[in-house]
C-alpha cells in the first residue's frame, strides 16, 4: 500500500516544522518560536553578521530537532535588503524560508496588542500569528540567470531614471541660458545639429553673436547643418540678448550643460549596454529551455520581454494566472458594504516594476489597428478613464504570455480574442 503523500504546502507539513519569527535590523536579529502548544515562547536577540548567525541557525535547528519538529522554517518581512543575508544563510544551512508583509505585521499588532505602537520584541510575536494563520509569502529562490536577469532589470530602470533626470537638467540649465530657443525635446537630444552647437558655443547667445552672421553661418555650414536651422538658432541667439544677463553667470551655465549633456551620453551608452546584456541573458534562458516565451514584431520585443521576466520570474513558478496578477499587484480590489458598491481598483500590493513595464509593454499595442487596439478604444468608448483601461489591457497582455509559457504554443494573433469553445468547436 502506497504512503500518502504530503504537499509541501499543506497544514500536516507546515504542523512538523518549528516558525522562527525574525525581526531584521541592520545590526541585530530580534527572534522568537514557540516551544509547545501553549504558547511558550522563546525569545533572544543575534547579531546580524555573517559570523554569528551561521551558529545561531545551527542552535535552532538542533532546538527544533529536541522539540520533535523535522524542519525550521526562518520567517522575517522585507526590510530593504537587510533580510536577504539572513535568508540566503538560512537556506545554505537545510533550513525553509519563508516572508511576512510589513504592512500585515503592522495591521496585525493594532488587533494583537490594541495600539499602534512599534517595538523590535514584538515583532515576531505578531509574524508568529501569522505564521500559525498560513499568511506567510513564498521566498523565491531564483536561479543564476533569473536572478542576474532580474538585478540587471533593477539597474535598467535606476539607468532610466537617471536619464529622465538628466534631461530635466539640461532643460532646466537651457530655461536660464538661452530661454528664447524654439527646437523641441527631439531636437535637443537625438539631433547631430544640438551636439555641434554645444561644442562650437556652449548655447550661449552671447558666444553665437559675437562673430556676426557671415562667420556664424560659415561655421556651422562647414559642419552640414541645414540653412534653416542656422537662421532659427541665430533669431533665437539675438531673441535671448533682449533680456541681459551677467556673462560670467552664462559661462557658467554653459560649462554646466556641457557636463549634463556628457552624463547623459554615458548614462545612455550603460542604458544600451544593460539593454544588450538583458537580451544575451533571455536568449540564454531560451536555449537552456528555462523559458518557452518568444519575442514577435506584433506581440513584444526581446528587450521588453526581457524586463518583463525579469520581474515575474519562471512563470511556470505560478499556479495560476490569479497568482501571478496578485504578484504584480494586478488584482483588483473590491469596494462594498451592504447595498453600496464602489467601483474596483487595482490593488498595487505587488511589483510595482512589473506593473511599470507592463505599461510600456502594451503602449504600442493600443494604437488603432494593433492588437489590443480595439479593446482598449471599446473601454474607452464605454466610459472607462485611460489609466483603468491601461490597466485592463495589462493585466489581458500578462494572462497572454502567462498562457504562452503554461501551453509551450506559438503566438496567433488570431487566437488571442478567439472563444475558446469556438476553438474547441472548430478542431
Amino acid at each position: 500500500m502506497n504512503k500518502p503523500t504530503i504537499n509541501p504546502g499543506s497544514e500536516q507539513l507546515q504542523s512538523r516544522w518549528l516558525n522562527v519569527c525574525v525581526d531584521v535590523s541592520k545590526q541585530t536579529l530580534n527572534w522568537a518560536f514557540e516551544c509547545d502548544d501553549k504558547g511558550r515562547l522563546e525569545e533572544g536577540i543575534v547579531p546580524n553578521a555573517n559570523t554569528a548567525i551561521p551558529a545561531w541557525l545551527d542552535q535552532i535547528k538542533a532546538r527544533a530537532k529536541a522539540l520533535g519538529f523535522t524542519h525550521a522554517q526562518v520567517i522575517c518581512e522585507p526590510t530593504g535588503g537587510y533580510e536577504k543575508r539572513l535568508l540566503k544563510l538560512a537556506r545554505q544551512h537545510g533550513c525553509m524560508t519563508a516572508l511576512v508583509s510589513g504592512e500585515s505585521v503592522h495591521q496585525m499588532q493594532v488587533v494583537q496588542n490594541n495600539d499602534t505602537g512599534k517595538s523590535d520584541w514584538k515583532d515576531p510575536r505578531t509574524m508568529l500569528l501569522l505564521a500559525k494563520w498560513g499568511k506567510t509569502l513564498t521566498d523565491r529562490e531564483l536561479t543564476s540567470r533569473w536572478l542576474a536577469l532580474r538585478e540587471l532589470g533593477a539597474y535598467y530602470d535606476r539607468l532610466e531614471r537617471g536619464c529622465t533626470q538628466t534631461k530635466n537638467r539640461i532643460h532646466k540649465t537651457l530655461l536660464h541660458l538661452c530661454s528664447e530657443l524654439s527646437f523641441k525635446k527631439d531636437w535637443l537630444f537625438k539631433s547631430r545639429a544640438a551636439g555641434v552647437v554645444l561644442e562650437l558655443y556652449g548655447f550661449n547667445p552671447a558666444s553665437m553673436l559675437a562673430p556676426g552672421w557671415s562667420r556664424f553661418r560659415e561655421r556651422l555650414r562647414r559642419r552640414k547643418l541645414y540653412h534653416s536651422t542656422i537662421a532659427r538658432l541665430w533669431h533665437d541667439a539675438q531673441a535671448c540678448e533682449l533680456c541681459v544677463d551677467d556673462e560670467l553667470w552664462r559661462e557658467e551655465l554653459s560649462a554646466q550643460l556641457r557636463e549634463h549633456y556628457a552624463d547623459l551620453r554615458l548614462v545612455q551608452q550603460r542604458m544600451q549596454a544593460c539593454r544588450d546584456r538583458m537580451i544575451g541573458l533571455l536568449e540564454q534562458l531560451q536555449r537552456h529551455e528555462e523559458t518557452r516565451l518568444q519575442a514577435h514584431p506584433g506581440l513584444i520585443s526581446p528587450f521588453l520581454l526581457a524586463r518583463v521576466l525579469a520581474e515575474t520570474g519562471p512563470l511556470n513558478e505560478f499556479a495560476s494566472v490569479k497568482q501571478l496578477l496578485r504578484y504584480g499587484g494586478l488584482n483588483l480590489r473590491p469596494r462594498q458594504s451592504g447595498s453600496q458598491r464602489g467601483q474596483d481598483r487595482q490593488s498595487k500590493k505587488g511589483r510595482a516594476r512589473l506593473r511599470h513595464v507592463l505599461s510600456q509593454a502594451v503602449l504600442k499595442r493600443v494604437v488603432r489597428g494593433q492588437l489590443y487596439g480595439e479593446y482598449y478604444h471599446g473601454k474607452r468608448a464605454e466610459g472607462m478613464c485611460g489609466a483603468k483601461a491601461m490597466t485592463a489591457v495589462a493585466r489581458k497582455f500578462l494572462k497572454l504570455l502567462y498562457g504562452l509559457e503554461r501551453s509551450a504554443t506559438t503566438y496567433d494573433p488570431q487566437r488571442v480574442f478567439a472563444c475558446e469553445s469556438a476553438t474547441r468547436a472548430a478542431a
